[in-house]
């Protein structure tokens, strides 16, 4: 069995390879950040937002009128909220392959979100491991900023993974996988420069945190 140590998002490690269990699980070592799903991990600090391109100036009168309609805010956290659950279903998808290469990966995630789930998948590829099921979701906005005319998100939710697995995908020795179950999972969605959805960062916390 493959057992690591698991650590945050921002700490000081760099995560390599999905050596334990369940879907979303992926282990770290030195210097860069990677999705943190597994035993003895705590709240992730969001990745950095990613920085809107300056708009033109149609856009930026778009923008101006959309400042004073709560439905244009609305709007804004159903987007953010269907780009956390894209790049989960995308994920989940993706690993049962596994192929760190889907394109529909990058709809949904950008940065350092996104180098965490090519990376992930990529080292289950490696380890002969894919992934079965699927996971959970119940996200709720708990930040938008700012408040009109919103450009960036953060979400909170229970992410449960209980009906997820790692499995032998090629011949080798026999995985065992252990019970997942709802964790703390927090999200940073950004709004890009041509007006669609992305995570730019995530992390979670210990089966029974929520």
């Amino acid at each position: 069995m493959y057992k690591h140590e698991w650590t945050l998002f921002l700490d000081d490690l760099v995560v390599v390879m999905v050596q334990t269990r369940r879907l979303s699980r992926v282990a770290v070592s030195a210097g860069s950040v990677l999705l943190c799903l597994a035993a003895g991990c705590s709240t992730q600090k969001p990745a950095a937002p990613v920085t809107p391109a300056a708009p033109s100036s149609a856009a930026a009168a778009s923008s101006a009128a959309a400042s004073d309609d709560p439905a244009a805010a609305a709007a804004a956290g159903r987007g953010a909220l269907d780009a956390y659950r894209g790049m989960w279903r995308a994920y989940v998808a993706a690993l049962t392959t596994p192929d760190p290469a889907s394109p529909d990966l990058a709809k949904y995630a950008t940065g350092d979100a996104l180098k965490t789930l090519t990376a992930g998948i990529q080292s289950v590829k490696d380890q002969g491991l894919k992934g079965t099921g699927n996971v959970a979701l119940a996200p709720k906005i708990t930040a938008v900023t700012p408040t009109t005319a919103p450009t960036e998100i953060e979400i909170t939710d229970c992410l449960d993974d209980s009906a997820s697995q790692l499995v032998r995908a090629s011949p080798g020795p026999a995985y065992s996988d252990e019970p997942g179950g709802r964790r703390l999972t927090k999200a940073t969605v950004n709004r890009q420069a041509d007006g669609t959805w992305k995570v730019s960062g995530f992390g979670a916390q210990q089966v029974g945190t929520c």
